[in-house]
Order: C-alpha cells, then sequence, then structure tokens
C-alpha cells in the first residue's frame, strides 16, 4: 500500500469506526450497549495523526522555547503555576482561519529546546485542529509521540477506573475556571506493564478543550519498553495551557468548526448526575468518580472492600427496549415487575462479561415516558480488576431504591 494511502486508511478509520458505533442503535443491558458507549467517550478525544513532515533538530539550549509562534501569543514558559490560560475568543469581528500547519509549527515552538523534533504534522478536521510530533531528547535518547487535538466537542475528565483500572488520574481547577485534567496510563488498558502513555486535557473557561498524549519509546504501540516519556506530566500541562493556543481556540467558532453539540433533551448534565449519584449512597469513600451527561461511574467503599457503582439515564426508550424488560435466562438471578404506575422494574443478578469471578447485580427500570435509569455494580474496582469483596456491597433492594429516585429527571 504506497505511503499516502496507508495514512489516509489511518486518519479515517477512527472516525469511522465512531460513526459505525454512532449508528448501532441502543441496546437492552448487555456488552454490545456499554461497550459502543464507553468506546465513543474513549475516542471523541483521540486525533489523526499524518506521518512524515521535515525535521528539525533544535538547538541545544535547555528549558522551552519562547516565541510568538505562528499562532501569535508568547510561548510556553517553564513554570506551570503562574502561566496564563487562553483568554475567551473575541467574537468582535470574523473567526481567524488556522490551517493544521499552524497548529503543527505552535506544538513544535513549543518542545524543549534541548532535543530533536521530528515526523512534524497537523490537519484541520471538520470541527478540530490536530497536531502529531515525534521528540527526543539527547543524542540516545528514546522517543516519544505527541498527539494534540484542539476542539469544542464534549468530552471528559478522569476515564472510569473500569475502562482504564491502572491509570493515575489528578483534577485541577484554576481560579479562572478552567480545568487541567493529568494522567498517567499504559497504551493496552488492561495491563500495568508495557508502553507509558501520558496525556492531559485542558478545559479553558470559555469551553474549549485541549487535549495531548505522549507515547513513551515512539509511535502507539510502537515500543513494549516501559521507560516514562520524554515530557512529564507537568511539562504537558504547560503545553496545553500555552496562550500561544488561542487563535487557534477562536479559529473553531468559524462555520467549518463545530460549537459543542446541544445537550441531548432528558440527560441529566454531567454534574448532576455526579451529585444525585452521591447523595444516594450510603457512608464510605468514593474514589474514581467519572461522570458525562446521562452517565456516572465511581468506586465506593463501605470499609469491606471496593464496589464499582454505575448509573446510566436515556430518556426515549421504549420502542427500543420493548419486549427486553423481562427475564429471559442467562442471568443468575432475575426479577421483573410492572409498578402501578406503569414503571417497569428488571432486577439481576449475573457473572461479569470481562470473566473472572466478579458478579454483576443491577436494577434497570423504565417509566411509561420513555425514560431509562439503569443501576448496576461489580464487586471489584472494575469489572475487569480483581474480586475486592464476596458480592458488592449494595443490596438489590438499594439499587432498586437508586433507580427509581425522581431525581434522575432533568
Amino acid at each position: 500500500m504506497p505511503a499516502d494511502a496507508h495514512d489516509a486508511f489511518e486518519q479515517h478509520l477512527p472516525a469511522a469506526l465512531d460513526d459505525a458505533a454512532h449508528a448501532l442503535p441502543p441496546l437492552p443491558p448487555g456488552l454490545l450497549e456499554r461497550a459502543a458507549r464507553r468506546g465513543r467517550r474513549r475516542r471523541v478525544w483521540r486525533t489523526a495523526r499524518v506521518g512524515g513532515g521535515a525535521v528539525l533538530t533544535v538547538a541545544a539550549l535547555g528549558g522551552v522555547l519562547v516565541g510568538t509562534g505562528v499562532l501569535g501569543g508568547a510561548g510556553t514558559p517553564t513554570a506551570v503555576p503562574g502561566m496564563s490560560a487562553p483568554a475567551p475568543a473575541d467574537s468582535s469581528g470574523p473567526a481567524p482561519r488556522v490551517s493544521g500547519d499552524d497548529v503543527a509549527a505552535t506544538l513544535r515552538d513549543l518542545m524543549p529546546k534541548s532535543g530533536t523534533v521530528s515526523k512534524v504534522s497537523g490537519k484541520r478536521l471538520p470541527g478540530s485542529l490536530t497536531a502529531g510530533l515525534v521528540v527526543r531528547t539527547g543524542a540516545h535518547g528514546a522517543p516519544s509521540a505527541l498527539d494534540l487535538g484542539i476542539s469544542r466537542q464534549q468530552a471528559g475528565g478522569c476515564l472510569p477506573v473500569e475502562v482504564r483500572p491502572y491509570d493515575t488520574c489528578a483534577r485541577k481547577k484554576f481560579a479562572d475556571g478552567s480545568v487541567l485534567y493529568s494522567t498517567k496510563s499504559f497504551t493496552y488498558p488492561n495491563s500495568r506493564d508495557g508502553q507509558r502513555r501520558w496525556y492531559v486535557e485542558y478545559i479553558t473557561r470559555d469551553g474549549a478543550r485541549l487535549f495531548l498524549e505522549e507515547f513513551g519509546g515512539g509511535g502507539e504501540k510502537a515500543s513494549t519498553s516501559g521507560g516514562d516519556p520524554v515530557l512529564s506530566l507537568d511539562r504537558l500541562g504547560a503545553v496545553v495551557r500555552s496562550p500561544a493556543w488561542r487563535t487557534a481556540i477562536a479559529s473553531l467558532q468559524d462555520p467549518d468548526g463545530a460549537e459543542a453539540p446541544p445537550r441531548q433533551q432528558g440527560v441529566p448534565s454531567a454534574d448532576r448526575m455526579s451529585s444525585v449519584l452521591t447523595a444516594l449512597l450510603p457512608q464510605g469513600h468514593v474514589s474514581d468518580l467519572s461522570s458525562s451527561p446521562g452517565l456516572v461511574q465511581l468506586v465506593h467503599d463501605d470499609g469491606h472492600g471496593r464496589t464499582m457503582v454505575e448509573v446510566d439515564v436515556q430518556p426515549d426508550q421504549n420502542d427500543v427496549l420493548a419486549g427486553e424488560m423481562g427475564c429471559r435466562g442467562g442471568e443468575l438471578t432475575c426479577d421483573s415487575e410492572v409498578l402501578k404506575d406503569g414503571t417497569r422494574v428488571k432486577a439481576t443478578r449475573s457473572p461479569s462479561e470481562k470473566g473472572g469471578a466478579a458478579v454483576v447485580w443491577e436494577v434497570d427500570t423504565l417509566r411509561p415516558d420513555g425514560l431509562r435509569v439503569l443501576v448496576r455494580e461489580i464487586n471489584s474496582y472494575a469489572e475487569a480488576g480483581p474480586v475486592t469483596r464476596p458480592e458488592p456491597a449494595l443490596s438489590l433492594a438499594k439499587l432498586r431504591t437508586m433507580a427509581l429516585d425522581p431525581r434522575w429527571r432533568r
């Protein structure tokens, strides 16, 4: 396959997979439904990388390049805490046009001076700007591949422990209202060994999102080494918080840049999902909280072992779930009932879809108006993780009460 055809295939494959996932109709509780929902969430910020590009050898002077760059604004200073965040876009005039090459050049300028930068590339996509490069420090140092995405798409924070059980994620909120998420992870989600993947997500005060990921040893899956990437998490955070991105952020407000999609009618916000679930839980320690509109996951520890708890809220599910709210076998136990107001309730105990000894308890409810609220728990901190207690912490009766709580309505 020619190199340019291979690059095009690599660029368009993630988007095609996402489109296919979006096209799948919602399913009753099971593997396909949860895989599609979480798969779309995980991949919304993956950027398209373009191979090739000129090699730039930067003078070995140490520190960070500070200059105006092609997008204007100052470069990134070394000290992260004192850095000013990108300002809100100026809406008084037409938004500037910024190309992928512009973004790539600015990313290159924000790399350490004491090293070599190669394979610099950038691309403008509908609603987003992406860039990538490979950086190496020292004559014989291992390389790291970096990918940047700038967008206004909905995304969000620390991934649930069920998806990334070996991630270490931290959240920092700044005085101007912007938020930075910093994560140390691995390329393969169910392993604590192999290639390291570090990434940061910066959400500005006016809703722009900058996502920068770094793969130690080269491109994604290009290395099995467990060595640290070239740039620290603090350095990655400094890059995405640089004022140099102001023009690129502003450019996403023009007609070919997509604003954040409107929230789906009837779906609670991420903040509401988190606040309602934590209010419904009994006393205990909560960790690994991750929420997005209509979906929240966390780990609850009552002092006798950790339990992963998840709530999924979906409107307009009457047609989708027609005939699916009864017991059909395959569960360890199952009970189904119809309440006086017409709400259907299904409570099940099932083995984990991921294999192993973990069990899944869940209560699925469907209101007459089509609102579905599914509450599920696992006797582990992650469905792919080891069992942490003989049974999940919350009884099915407690899950039923939680699922029927009126606060899940927006």
